[in-house]
């Protein structure tokens, strides 16, 4: 479901995003949509740094993207301008919605998300995305202001992870990645450590024959922060 809209940068791979609204669509989004950890999604322009005479496929013509970059939540703020202006006021919040409807609310809920990698997708009739393919690391392209935020199904957080070996390299099986760790761990921010956890408890619901394996990161990660926190 879509749950908000890009608002703000921090960085090419940190981004704010405000979340819907009651009049913004139908379907309101819960605290549960967008809570910590969540793997999120959101359109690219395909394209752009190729042929600038090759129609764009992504936002702007009215054909589903093909090009989505993944992130994660890892923080959020409560964004309230009237905290604090306790003086007397001519109406209510209950009047204001009543009398003037396109009243513009101050309040709102921002997340945190960085981006993790991008990926290829092949949109189907029954509304599902196929996965061609997946990058992990600092994308390319960025995200423009007003870019839609979707949350991603399990299925479509296991593809993610789910990398196979180019033709010509002897193991071709698919196996479990997380490449984009080395540019998590750079990253200066006392959730990232958490937010790092929560993900790998994700992936040990998606990927049960890979426990052992997520099992050491989780434990390396975890001494990590203990060493961070006592300094």
């Amino acid at each position: 479901m879509f749950i908000g809209k890009i608002v703000k940068s921090d960085s090419h791979i940190n981004y704010v995003c405000q979340i819907n609204g009651p009049r913004d669509f139908e379907v309101e989004p819960g605290p549960a949509d967008y809570a910590f950890g969540r793997f999120v999604r959101a359109a690219l322009r395909s394209g752009q740094g190729e042929d600038p005479h090759t129609p764009d496929l992504g936002l702007g013509n009215g054909q589903r993207p093909t090009t989505y970059a993944v992130g994660v939540i890892y923080d959020t703020i409560l964004q309230n301008p009237a905290f604090g202006s306790l003086g007397p006021r001519l109406s209510n919040e209950a009047q204001v919605e009543l009398f003037s409807p396109d009243y513009i609310a101050e309040k709102a809920v921002l997340t945190y998300i960085m981006v993790l990698g991008i990926m290829e997708v092949r949109p189907s009739s029954d509304e599902r995305l196929t996965v061609l393919s997946a990058m992990h690391g600092v994308p390319l392209l960025s995200l423009e202001l007003g870019s839609d935020i979707e949350t991603m199904t399990d299925e479509e957080v296991r593809e993610f992870h789910f990398f196979s070996d180019p033709d010509g390299i002897e193991n071709k099986a698919p196996y479990l990645h997380m490449g984009y760790l080395p540019h998590i761990i750079t990253q200066r921010n006392s959730l990232l450590p958490m937010v790092t956890l929560r993900i790998i408890d994700q992936l040990e619901r998606l990927f049960p024959h890979n426990l052992p394996l997520l099992s050491i990161v989780k434990r390396n990660f975890a001494w990590r922060l203990k060493v961070e926190t006592t300094g």
